[in-house]
């Protein structure tokens, strides 16, 4: 069977036509890949940009919170050991504010306290603040109203949020 020019002519348009339906088959294919592809990657980016907010939150609550307590015990430490007034420099808390860290501080430290000795506490390491335990015990009833402090009976803890364990990675 001898081959002529005309049969290998129509044998090569074959094969060319095979092969377009081919790479037009792959290119679908690959294009529906990459479309799936990419909305994964666009909802994992989601994902992770939401979790950077989370972290970029806490980062920003643990840094005013570090801040407050070490403004707190500095202030304790030179009204006991200098037998100087707490400074009033230009701190950015309210009185109220600043009663809460030295609550919170306590607790933290304690870790359960009773309205008593937190009262009590006070009065030693900041007497030079003058509180009156009515001032005292509505920061802790304003602390447990913000849920940050847990009260059971007459025993006062800090409050653990159950949220912070099922929040995923």
């Amino acid at each position: 069977m001898e081959l002529n020019f005309e049969t290998l002519s129509f044998i090569v348009s074959i094969v060319s036509i095979i092969l377009a339906i081919l790479s037009l088959v792959f290119a679908i294919l690959f294009y529906r890949w990459s479309e799936k592809s990419n909305k994964q990657t666009f909802e994992l980016s989601k994902g992770i940009e939401n979790n950077t907010k989370k972290i970029e939150d806490l980062f920003d609550r643990f840094y005013s919170d570090t801040f407050g307590l070490m403004k707190s015990n500095y202030e304790a430490m030179q009204s006991s050991f200098f037998n100087q007034p707490i400074s009033t420099g230009d701190s950015s808390f309210t009185e109220e504010e600043q009663v809460e860290n030295i609550i919170t501080s306590m607790l933290v430290k304690t870790k359960i306290s009773t309205r008593e000795n937190i009262c009590h506490f006070i009065d030693k390491v900041y007497p030079k603040k003058g509180l009156k335990h009515s001032d005292i015990n509505k920061a802790i009833d304003l602390l447990h109203t913000k849920e940050i402090v847990y009260i059971n009976e007459n025993l006062i803890s800090i409050a653990t949020t159950k949220e912070s364990s099922s929040d995923e990675g």
